[in-house]
């Protein structure tokens, strides 16, 4: 069986798409693994890329894989990683970051009630899972509806971000990660956007092997993850995808996106509106 890669959900622009890349193949490398690294993008689904066979080291997001545990289907968690900037505390977590046009004078969420949300896809975590928990106390508040209109799906955070700059939306979230990565390789992105509030911290996409991987596979390339920021000479590797250091994943915690998902329901909040 092919073993493949891919490191979609963070290529937020061609120097961080290669810095990836330079990661996963020095770690593959060290593993004695020999993957391919794949060109998967939108608009195919993400979720398509996660069904594929032999994958060996990709990004899925916390609550598709939490899912995919309830649903018995056995992704193996290869690492974590601790993003490296203060803000993560040396954590494997992240947060969304509701966006808004810096010329917008709303100064809390609360301000934005009545306007026009854009999400990005409905099985996000960033997209979709984090926002609607912290919109949902607003929304029970005003009525069990906050927006005027929600608008989507816009398939990406690029997406999402044109369409706040295009002024077809007002208000909308996105992955924070993946904003600072944005923010070192293409600030000209953000260009006119400004960030109105945060979404709790949670646990961060994962690099996973897939179902059909052998363990001891998956083994080898988190132990080679694990120690490259022991080495000297992978310092450079991790500093241009400003990774700290790989963790290892646990599982469990992961348990609690799909918590987070049920109670919106409860609160009779199941869709951002």
């Amino acid at each position: 069986m092919e073993l493949i890669a891919s490191t979609r959900m963070y290529d937020v622009a061609p120097a961080m798409k290669t810095a990836w890349r330079a990661l996963l193949a020095a770690a593959h490398a060290r593993a004695g693994l020999d993957v391919r690294c794949i060109e998967h993008a939108w608009p195919d689904p993400i979720g398509e890329l996660w069904e594929r066979p032999g994958l060996c080291g990709a990004f899925m997001c916390g609550w598709p894989y939490a899912a995919a545990l309830e649903a018995g289907r056995a992704f193996k968690a290869v690492a974590s990683v601790v993003p490296d900037w203060p803000a993560y505390a040396g954590q494997p977590r992240y947060r969304s970051e509701f966006l808004v046009r810096a010329d917008s004078p709303w100064q809390s969420l609360a301000d934005a009630a009545g306007s026009r949300y854009g999400w990005m896809v409905r099985d996000s975590q960033s997209g979709w899972n984090a926002p609607r928990a912290a919109l949902a106390e607003l929304a029970a508040a005003a009525g069990g509806a906050l927006f005027a209109e929600s608008k989507g799906p816009y398939g990406n955070p690029r997406g999402l971000l044109r369409a706040l700059a295009e002024r077809e939306i007002d208000l909308t979230a996105v992955d924070g990660w993946y904003l600072d990565l944005l923010r070192e390789h293409d600030p000209g992105a953000l260009a006119g956007l400004r960030t109105l509030a945060f979404t709790a911290w949670t646990p961060n996409p994962l690099l996973v092997a897939g179902p059909d991987v052998d363990a001891a596979i998956a083994g080898r390339l988190s132990d080679a993850l694990l120690a490259l920021h022991h080495d000297p000479a992978c310092a450079p590797l991790l500093r241009n995808a400003r990774v700290a250091r790989f963790v290892r994943a646990e599982p469990g915690r992961y348990a609690a996106l799909a918590d987070m998902a049920r109670a919106a329901a409860a609160r009779g909040y199941p869709e951002i509106r």
